[in-house]
């Protein structure tokens, strides 16, 4: 049995070119389980002196690839097989337990270097990334056997778990499932007597933060907040992210136009002063992901996190129940959670946070906690001793 004050833990780290979901990740749980575990690196070579940089002490090994390649492209299966050949003619010693921070193809390079190490394999799942590789073959095939191989899968939510289930659960039928939630550290940047003690908006404020596209769901959101402007005229709307031009966009412009909705501002990406302003500003947060649709195979929203950063600034939020996102809101107590199409529910939710001061400090309040709670240290802990349970030993 390996002494668990020396565990040492390989981490296959997907891509950390930045600002990226995967680099701030990557970057947040590696500093949290360094507490407990020895982290060594395998990450992509162009992320080298990145990796090298974001985590001074630890031991970084380059790869050809670590993500963004698979078997069914021609250059991508070039990659893969720089990597394989790689793994199979070095040797890593002392390495406990092998840990791919994203299921595929960052997972078959985990589960290639747990075979070279004889040793456990542990997949983290990121929403979507998690099952949509059911489309594409060869990938299908490859990343079955990868899931079946593993010996614990841990999506980043209960949702996620749910719909790999569904699309791969022949392969994971041996294979123990726990999911374990993400962290965040956006209440250390705003002080809990701010955020608790929040002046009501002289203009109602609905704010979204998220890339414009549909799984985000702006569509429906747009929708609702044009029945609030009927029922409630001085309201506005601001929507944060980044922009690409195209059918989605035109298809929003579109229904604004049609529904003449007033007063909605598409900001773009913006530097982190004004994002801390705009959510200084709003009364209510509102992001209503939605799931797969035509022309989008097997997308959802994995986890959440942007509600807990709402949560850092006392604001209640509005999400819908699909994939990760009722793990992210708790349903009655930090916000609200209505059918991805319920249109009408997602607007009277919001007039009715946007009209009770009470009921949003309250919900706000229980947000900021609930952010305060989903921390880090609790994920790398709790992944911590995951890693014990499948190398059969108790907690230290």
């Amino acid at each position: 049995m390996t002494d668990v004050s020396t565990l040492k833990v390989a981490y296959v780290v997907p891509s950390l070119q930045g600002p990226s979901g995967w680099r701030s990740h990557a970057q947040a749980f590696l500093r949290a389980i360094a507490y407990h575990v020895e982290p060594v690196l395998f990450v992509a070579s162009a992320d080298l002196l990145e990796a090298r940089t974001l985590f001074p002490g630890c031991q970084v090994y380059p790869l050809p690839a670590t993500q963004g390649a698979a078997l069914s492209n021609l250059r991508g299966f070039g990659r893969l097989m720089g990597c394989f050949r790689q793994v199979a003619s070095s040797r890593y010693t002392g390495i406990d337990l092998v840990h791919s921070l994203e299921a595929y193809p960052t997972g078959l390079i985990g589960h290639w270097l747990a075979r070279r190490c004889r040793c456990p394999h542990v997949i983290t799942a990121h929403g979507t990334y998690g099952v949509i590789w059911k489309d594409y073959w060869p990938d299908r095939l490859v990343y079955s056997r990868v899931l079946r191989g593993s010996s614990l899968v841990c999506p980043v939510s209960h949702g996620t778990a749910a719909l790999m289930q569904g699309a791969f659960g022949a392969a994971l039928a041996g294979v123990q499932v726990r999911p374990i939630l993400n962290g965040n550290d956006y209440h250390r940047k705003v002080r809990r007597d701010v955020a608790l003690r929040r002046e009501k908006s002289d203009v109602p404020t609905l704010l979204t933060v998220g890339e414009v596209k549909p799984r985000k769901g702006q569509h429906v959101s747009l929708a609702a907040f044009s029945q609030v402007k009927a029922r409630l005229p001085r309201a506005r709307y601001w929507i944060v992210g980044r922009i690409q031009p195209g059918e989605y966009l035109s298809r929003l412009q579109d229904l604004i136009a049609k529904q003449r909705i007033e007063d909605v501002q598409f900001l773009g990406v913006v530097p982190d002063n004004l994002l801390d302003m705009y959510y200084r500003r709003a009364s209510v947060f509102a992001l209503t992901p939605q799931p797969s649709q035509e022309g989008a195979r097997l997308q959802f929203e994995g986890f959440g996190l942007v509600y807990l950063e709402a949560g850092a600034y006392g604001l209640p939020v509005i999400g819908t129940a699909t994939g990760g996102v009722p793990d992210a809101v708790k349903n009655g107590e930090t916000g609200f959670l209505l059918g991805p199409d319920d249109v009408k529910g997602i607007a009277d939710a919001m007039l009715a946070l946007l009209d009770d001061a009470d009921l949003a400090r309250r919900m706000g309040a229980a947000n900021r906690r609930w952010a305060e709670t989903l921390t880090w240290e609790r994920t790398a802990a709790e992944q911590h001793q995951a890693y014990l349970d499948v190398l059969g030993h108790k907690r230290a």
